[in-house]
């Protein structure tokens, strides 16, 4: 990557008090271009201390996380609890445009750097603070660490084997959600002070941010009063299936390892497994009956008494053993050949060896170290890594620069929402895009998401549905990531449609869509052709593997996504096939960083005058979930494994069962004074109660998981929470999607938002994860009914086009 390429944020500066929960925040603003001051303590900052290491090198200099999370960054070293320290922190600040910071809620201000005083320093300063549950409400104070945000946040307690306690993924994810959170809000937050003149603050729940990547779960319980199906109290349930006795799906063995197969989504997931019948039929490898049997509806055959549960297990027995005789590669060639919804399960070893990363150059070599690389292609601004993570102190110097102060002119001290304004033509669908766009509405654009109802959109057709009854128009799953749009119903086949395609495209500011690479320039709705007379349009392509390579085409969804970005791997039991995480998982990462280069191309348009073309991956953006770990594998040669609960972060650190029907707590120790605290009110035999390191309990860690599980059965799981939260140690009931309404802290934070459903009536929808201080985050409206804006946004674009004003760009 060109180092003297364009950056979007040049010029920004960010100060980054971040602690683990949020070093992702600073890394992302550094990627795209702004200049990040990381501000450690004496020592070093706690992602120092993280392992992976360096086999060679276990200081604080060696660490791989340290390496991955402050990639790009610069190191000064401040005590800010000293006077004169912080007087230089407050120097800096002023001269700041961003400051992210994760201390405990009230600590901050009890030393004078609270957003009010800062403010009054430096009224455009973005002033970013991330904590496990915000910055107010009754669980403010309460400890946490990644493993009980995702307890809290409801992502624990939907994965794993129902056999076995819930499991986490294989690394914390929940400070990287909220990181990148933080990163594409900041962003949010400086475009609109490009227009007030004003920063502000932004209070991001970790919680809250967990809660998001739970798919349609939040769905189920005002729509079905329930739980979904094969989770909570039935998750020791076999996996929920059409009728009994059939086989459920799962993942699959192969010759080198495992994949994963989507057969159970309508339309897609029944072709699929037709496809895959009729390739072992073509190879020879099962009886030309069994081949052409026809199983592109077996849905409804099945439902209707068309096709029995036998004949169905026969099929799925056939595609088991097809796959269990073929290699990882073998298969994803064929289901790139056939378009089937197949992914072979990589770690991290296949990651640095797949051909379609290294026909995108996607790896990094920065400073000896291969990189992830950029989780989005941005076309005129590319992310490009300029410097390795800063050794501690190595930026001193700028401590004894002049003092720069922003001099930020206050243009409109007005309530206006940041992207107020901002014209967004959204021909995505399924989850990426449609929730990019999302983010765009619910912060003022006006998003017009065009729909076919020859092809409708795959959600529409997916549970939940209002009251169980199944219609386009009655999935919560659909609405709940379209809320604040106009729906308008094109068929792009149609000249008619497609001129009015055309005419949207031109009327906005920024398109997004997420169509296989090359479709949308047979309709000449690719970004070539609508930029041609549009300099400043910006746009943003989302899909699996990326708008060009050899596996552009590949068809898949997050589940998928997760299996090639090596999260599936990392999630499960060690003596088991990968569990994998919850959903389709990349779903709810890819957003965040798109949301983030979206933003960073709106602001670079802001000074300069020009758009450009985004191409995101969702197995790119993905990877960078466990990036410390793919770092691991390429420095030390080490492939990172699923390992159930254990952790090298904390021990203990599981989920264990309480009283009651499938309810466990979800307990973890990540320092030694929280371990105190829990021998304190757990009676461990005395040899376990006298570890004093993370090492020493690591090493007894069977014994240690054995006295808290035993501890734990007698006992309800509210309480275990209560009574451990009360005592300094990181718990919190393993929730349910129905306890997350009944949850005193997201409703202190008003995170469910009811919206009145032209079909469905009042329905909770899931609300934003940042709270902003000037500019609220506002879901405007449900989402639409299959083309329910159409008249209306006809209309305004012929009106437009009488103006002179649809096609407002020229040159």
């Amino acid at each position: 990557m060109d180092k003297d390429s364009p950056r979007a944020l040049a010029g920004i500066r960010v100060v980054d008090l971040a602690t683990t929960r949020a070093e992702l925040a600073g890394r992302v603003l550094a990627d795209l271009g702004a200049d990040v001051v990381k501000v450690e303590p004496p020592g070093g900052c706690e992602a120092r201390r993280l392992p992976p290491f360096r086999e060679t090198d276990d200081s604080i200099e060696g660490s791989l996380y340290w390496a991955s999370v402050g990639l790009g960054k610069r190191s000064v070293v401040l005590d800010i609890a000293r006077p004169t320290d912080r007087a230089k922190l407050t120097a800096l600040i002023d001269g700041a445009d961003v400051l992210i910071e994760s201390f405990d809620p009230g600590y901050l201000a009890s030393i004078g750097l609270d957003y009010a005083t800062l403010a009054a320093r430096n009224p455009g300063l973005v002033y970013a603070s991330v904590t496990p549950f915000g910055q107010t409400g009754p669980h403010a104070a309460t400890p946490a660490i990644d493993l009980t945000l995702e307890a809290a946040g409801g992502l624990v307690g939907l994965q794993g084997d129902g056999d076995r306690p819930p499991l986490a993924i294989g690394l914390p994810q929940a400070s990287f959600h909220a990181g990148v959170q933080a990163a594409a809000d900041t962003l949010i937050a400086l475009y609109e002070r490009n227009r007030s003149g004003l920063g502000q603050h932004l209070d991001v729940s970790m919680q809250a941010a967990v809660v998001w990547t739970l798919m349609n779960a939040t769905g189920y319980p005002a729509n079905i009063n329930g739980n979904p199906p094969g989770t909570s109290e039935f998750r020791n349930d076999a996996r929920p299936t059409l009728l009994p006795g059939m086989r459920p799906p799962k993942t699959l063995q192969c010759k080198d390892g495992f994949v994963v197969i989507g057969t159970y989504q309508p339309g897609i997931g029944e072709r699929t497994f037709d496809g895959m019948l009729l390739w072992a039929g073509d190879e020879g490898d099962i009886p030309p009956s069994l081949a052409q049997r026809g199983w592109s509806n077996y849905i409804v055959d099945l439902t209707q008494g068309r096709m029995t549960v036998d004949e169905f297990n026969a099929g799925y027995d056939a595609i088991a053993a097809f796959v269990a005789a073929r290699t990882k590669r073998q298969l994803l060639d064929g289901a790139l050949e056939r378009k089937l919804l197949l992914a072979p399960i990589y770690d991290t070893a296949d990651l640095h060896r797949d051909p379609q990363l290294a026909a995108r150059d996607y790896w990094t070599d920065v400073a000896g170290l291969r990189h992830p690389g950029p989780f989005a292609k941005l076309a005129a601004t590319p992310i490009a890594y300029r410097a390795p993570a800063p050794r501690l102190g190595a930026d001193q110097a700028l401590l004894d620069a002049p003092p720069s102060p922003r001099r930020n002119s206050i243009r409109a001290a007005s309530s206006a929402s940041p992207f107020a304004g901002l014209k967004v033509a959204d021909f995505a669908w399924v989850g990426v895009g449609p929730i990019i766009s999302k983010a765009l509405a619910d912060h003022g654009a006006d998003v017009i998401h065009v729909e076919s109802q020859v092809r409708t959109d795959l959600l529409r057709s997916l549970p939940p549905f209002k009251n169980a009854e199944p219609g386009i128009d009655r999935s919560q799953f659909f609405a709940n990531f379209n809320s604040s749009k106009r729906g308008l119903r094109l068929e792009l086949n149609d000249p008619n449609d497609l001129a009015v395609a055309r005419e949207l495209a031109d009327w906005a500011d920024v398109v997004v869509e997420s169509f296989t690479p090359g479709t949308l320039a047979r309709y000449g709705l690719d970004y070539a052709t609508l930029s041609a007379k549009r300099k400043d349009l910006v746009m943003l392509s989302t899909c699996m593997r990326g708008q060009y390579g050899p596996e552009r085409h590949y068809t898949g969804f997050g589940n998928q996504g997760a299996a090639l970005a090596g999260l599936v791997a990392i999630t499960g039991w060690p003596d088991r096939p990968p569990a994998g995480p919850w959903g389709a998982y990349t779903d709810f990462i890819t957003p965040r960083f798109g949301v983030a280069a979206l933003t960073a191309a709106l602001l670079h348009r802001d000074a300069t005058g020009h758009g450009q073309y985004i191409d995101v991956s969702q197995i790119e953006a993905g990877i960078h979930f466990q990036a410390p770990l793919v770092l691991d594998c390429a420095v030390n040669g080490r492939v990172a494994k699923a390992a159930g609960n254990a952790s090298n972060y904390a021990c203990p650190h599981g989920t264990y069962r309480a009283r009651g029907t499938e309810r466990y707590a979800a307990i973890g120790a990540t320092t030694d004074e929280q371990w105190i605290a829990l021998a304190a009110i757990v009676p461990f035999t005395a040899p376990l109660a006298a570890l004093r390191s993370l090492d020493e309990r690591i090493a007894q860690r069977n014994a240690i998981d054995g006295e808290l599980a035993a501890w734990c059965a007698e006992r309800d799981a509210f309480e275990i929470a209560q009574t451990l939260q009360r005592g300094g140690v990181p718990a919190y009931v393993v929730a349910r999607p129905t306890d997350l309404f009944d949850d005193a802290q997201l409703r202190h934070r008003g995170f469910f938002v009811t919206l009145d459903h032209p079909v469905m009536g009042p329905t909770p929808y899931d609300g934003p994860v940042t709270l902003f201080s000037r500019t609220p985050a506002q879901l405007r409206r449900p989402g639409p009914l299959l083309g329910q804006h159409s008249d209306e946004v006809r209309a305004q674009l012929n009106a437009e086009r009488a103006a002179g004003v649809a096609i407002k760009r020229s040159g």
